[in-house]
């Protein structure tokens, strides 16, 4: 069982690195937490990594995170309801230059592939393939990436 005093130091690693608007730190901050944060990683403000079990968490080299993602590694909702059931915990990865959209949330259990994108405010319930687009809640494939790239060759900035 852990104590309290190291309860107190992940939580406000925590508040720290989701607010913090530099990189190095906020990285830095979540690494001290646990999370396995690869090299290239962008992290946006308010993004929210598993609080309670930051262990559980991978986050390979390349990846761009949103603002205000979510990432979770736990889920205590049944054992909230009937205390015999027990939390579950399953780890979450998200695979090199993977991208994750603003206020998207990653539930416990998904790998989300290399490559891919999880559009803005997605909810992830499983794992999403590589080189694949998915968005919606619950998240569906919508497509692959080399077919959004191709799209998005034609778009301008609007200068």
């Amino acid at each position: 069982m852990r104590s309290k005093l190291y309860d107190a130091y992940l939580w406000v690693l925590h508040v720290l690195a989701m607010n913090i608007p530099f990189g190095r730190l906020k990285r830095a901050f979540y690494r001290l937490r646990g999370t396995k944060i690869g090299k290239s990683v962008d992290i946006a403000t308010g993004t929210f990594i598993e609080d309670s079990y930051p262990h559980l968490v991978e986050i390979e080299d390349g990846v761009d995170i949103g603002p205000r993602v979510t990432i979770l590694a736990h889920d205590s909702s049944a054992h909230c309801l009937n205390p015999d059931l027990p939390v579950k915990f399953k780890p979450v990865v998200i695979k090199r230059n993977a991208y994750i959209g603003a206020g998207a949330i990653i539930l416990p259990g998904v790998t989300v592939g290399e490559f891919s994108i999880v559009a803005a405010g997605s909810v992830v319930t499983r794992d999403v393939p590589p080189r694949t687009v998915v968005a919606g809640v619950p998240a569906k494939v919508i497509g692959n990436v080399n077919d959004y790239l191709k799209k998005s060759e034609g778009v301008t900035d609007g200068s």
